[in-house]
Order: C-alpha cells, then sequence, then structure tokens
C-alpha cells in the first residue's frame, strides 16, 4: 500500500519520520539527565560518580559515532538505522533495572554503542531523497529533533516518574522506539521504488553503491578536517547543556523536578527553532545565489558571534535571565549542528557522508567526554560560573578554525577552487 504513495508526498513522510528517530533518540539520552537530581539520592551517586556515569556513555558513543557512520556507508541507511534503534531501545529499558553507579555505568556504556549510528543514517537517507537545493529544510527537521526530544522530555518524564516511578521513565522511551522500528522497515525504501516523474529521478543525485573512501583518504581532506576540528571545539557545549542543566537549575536555582518538568523544556524549544530556521535560512541564500558552501558557512558564522552571550548566565540574578540565556545558547547549538551536517553532502561523495558525520560525531563526543571531567572538577571545586564562561567561548573558536581551513570545491569530487 505505501508503494503506492508518490515519491513527492513520500519523501515528507520519511523526513518526518527521521525527525521522529531522533526526537525518541533524545528523550532516551535526557532521561538519565532529568532523572540526575533523584538517581543520585535514590542510588547514592557523588557528584563525580554521576561525571563518571555520564562519561561512560560519551566513550562509548564517541568511538561508535565513526564506527556506526563507516556500517552505515557500508550496509546502508536502511538497515543501519533498523540495528541502532533496536539496540539503543533495548538498552534504555535495561536501564531500569540499575541498582548503583557501576550498573548504571555500565547500561549507558552499552546505550552509546547504538544510538549514535542514527545521525549518519539519517543524512544518508535524506540525501537520498532530496535534490541538493532542497536538503536544508529536511535536513534541519531531522537534526531539530533532538531539541523537540528535549522540550517533551521533561514534562514526560518527570510526569512518568511522578505518576508510575522512576523506572517507568526509561521502559516507555524503549517500547515508543521498537514502535518507530516496525513502521520504518515497512515505509523505507529506495525513491524509485515509489511513483515519481522523470525530472524527479534526474533532479536525485544518484551515485554507484560503492564503499565510502578509505578513512586515512578522507582525513587528509582539509574541508573535512575543518568539520571535524570544528566540532571537536563546539559539541562539548552542548553535553554539558544535556547532561547538566537539569542539575544545575536544582542546585544553583533551587528547581524541584516539578518545576524541571514545567519550565526545563524551554530553551530546547529555542534550540528547535534554531535549528528549523538555520536550515530555512541556508536554503535561502542558496536560492538567492550563494553556494550551498558558502550559505551555510555564512549561518554558522553568524551563530558563532552570538553565542558569547552564554558567558553571563551563571552571573546573572534571575532564574528568567539564566533560562533565556540557555535558550540562546541551545538556539545556537542547533543552528551548528543543522549547518555543519548540511555542508557535507555539498563537500564529499554519497558514499562517504556517513563516514564524514561519524568522524565528526566521535571527535564532538570524545570533547565532550573530556569536558563532562572538566565540569565535574570545577563545579565540585568552584562553581558554574567558571564553566558557562568557558562554554560561551567554545562556538567562537571552532568558527576561526571553519573559516581557516573550509575550501569550496567546484563539485563534490573536484577540485579545490579557492
Amino acid at each position: 500500500m505505501m508503494l503506492r504513495v508518490a515519491y513527492q508526498k513520500m519523501r515528507w513522510v520519511i523526513a518526518g519520520w527521521l525527525t521522529l528517530s531522533t526526537i525518541l533518540n533524545l528523550i532516551d539520552r535526557q532521561t538519565l539527565s532529568i532523572l540526575a537530581p533523584l538517581l543520585r539520592d535514590h542510588l547514592n551517586l557523588s557528584i563525580q560518580a554521576y561525571a563518571n556515569v555520564v562519561t561512560a556513555f560519551q566513550v562509548s558513543y564517541s568511538v561508535m559515532y565513526t564506527v556506526g557512520g563507516r556500517l552505515v556507508d557500508r550496509i546502508g541507511e536502511r538497515i543501519g538505522m533498523a540495528a541502532c534503534i533496536l539496540w539503543w531501545s533495548i538498552c534504555t529499558m535495561l536501564t531500569a533495572l540499575a541498582q548503583g553507579a557501576w550498573s548504571l555505568a555500565i547500561i549507558r556504556f552499552a546505550l552509546g554503542l547504538g544510538e549514535p549510528a542514527n545521525y549518519p543514517a539519517a543524512l544518508r537517507a535524506t540525501t537520498r531523497w532530496f535534490p541538493k537545493e532542497e536538503r536544508g529544510l529536511p535536513i534541519a527537521m531531522f537534526s531539530s529533533g533532538s531539541a523537540i526530544g528535549n522540550v517533551l522530555a521533561p514534562p514526560l518524564i518527570a510526569g512518568l516518574t511522578l505518576w508510575f516511578g522512576w523506572r517507568s521513565g526509561f521502559v516507555l522511551p524503549g517500547m515508543l522506539g521498537l514502535a518507530w522500528l516496525a513502521v520504518w522497515l515497512v515505509i523505507y525504501r529506495k525513491p524509485s521504488d515509489y511513483p515519481m516523474t522523470a525530472g524527479q529521478r534526474s533532479a536525485l543525485e544518484t551515485e554507484e553503491d560503492r564503499g565510502p573512501q578509505g578513512w586515512f583518504s578522507l582525513l587528509k581532506d582539509r574541508n573535512v578536517l575543518a568539520l571535524v576540528l570544528s566540532r571537536f571545539i563546539t559539541d562539548p557545549v552542548w553535553s554539558f547543556y544535556l547532561f547538566w542543566i537539569p542539575e544545575y537549575l536544582k542546585r544553583e536555582r533551587g528547581f524541584s523536578l516539578t518545576d524541571i518538568g514545567l519550565y526545563g523544556w524551554m530553551p530546547f524549544l529555542a534550540g528547535a527553532i534554531g535549528g528549523m530556521t538555520a536550515g530555512r535560512v541556508s536554503d535561502m541564500l542558496i536560492t538567492s545565489g550563494l553556494s550551498p558552501v558558502k550559505a551555510k558557512a555564512r549561518v554558522l558564522y553568524i551563530a558563532a558571534i552570538i553565542a558569547p552571550l552564554g558567558i553571563l548566565t551563571g552571573s546573572v540574578h534571575s532564574s528568567a535571565a539564566a533560562m533565556f540565556l540557555i535558550a540562546v545558547m541551545a538556539f545556537v547549538v542547533f543552528s551548528w549542528f543543522i549547518n555543519t551536517a548540511a555542508i557535507i553532502p555539498d563537500l564529499v561523495p554519497q558514499n562517504s557522508i556517513g563516514s564524514v558525520l561519524g568522524f565528526m560525531g566521535t571527535a564532538g563526543s570524545a570533547a565532550g567526554a573530556l569536558f563532562t571531567q572538566m565540569v565535574g572538577y570545577l563545579v565540585s571545586h568552584y562553581s558554574y560560573v567558571a564553566v558557562f564562561s568557558v562554554a560561551g567561548s567554545m562556538h567562537l573558536l571552532g568558527a576561526l578554525i571553519l573559516r581557516s581551513l573550509l575550501r569550496e570545491k567546484a563539485r563534490v569530487t573536484g577540485e579545490i577552487t579557492g
């Protein structure tokens, strides 16, 4: 029945379903940070023990981002996405069985093995289903799904915990992932399997199914290096906001679990808006005559200029002002996520998209794991003010790296033009 749906409609069904996958991905991941204040008391976790649990996830996530991206390039996005969401859904449900710091860390380590392949698979699916000049919005959709997941997670997880206990906050998201998987296996096929016009067929850039470029060959490309290094610098900002903001709101701003459920989603709504805005603006700049690379880079530089406002978060007296500044940073972070991902197909062949996004994810997650340990130390020995000061400076540095290394190519496999 689904194969009778026209390509023009089906591509937005695919884009919407990919968005739902990233929503579920972040709900599963964010559950721990939302429940961190409660779990720290229930499982007797110190600040450093909690930092170690987060780091365990980030270590496996870091390694598997590159491995998962490579795997997706080899086996394709349909099976690659199915395998990762099956794994992470089961691991999320297993988290409900944690009894202490060690068991929690082991389960979260296992979770990190499955989650990262979601993003290379989603990017490959989007580039397969949408022509180059129309990719900004669908990439923004699935990338912003992580922000939407964070909008939904606080009230959902807080409500489940208050009504049914903290273990239910892990079981239900895992079950939703399994339901997503069943539908994915039914609907996802190649675009050519759905009715489409000759013009639509020719607009899609298709390449022979061959293996991805070697890792060493990719890392010698200065554009790949620019993206990897810039994400190494900037991704830790999101790791901090994702894993520590609920803890910060409780310990420093006096928020209860109910308060976190009521207000903790607001910054992530700003992130979703930032991601969608960034994708739409880059598409508009391309339509106005800028090349795809220059359009996306311009959005990245503008976002980096806004980022230093986040430095003020730890020192403002009003909780409302702090929430506003956190929202600003979420807007910046997702603008950055969207366009660093969307620019990849403009710089490398289709058969290496997952590998490059994997490199970027590994670099960013590894840096996030290091930064998490720094956060634990700074919070234990100083305060959150120092952490916000560092986090608010990192996108400017990432933009400088990108500006110095990024070079546009005449075509994906062509020569560097300048």
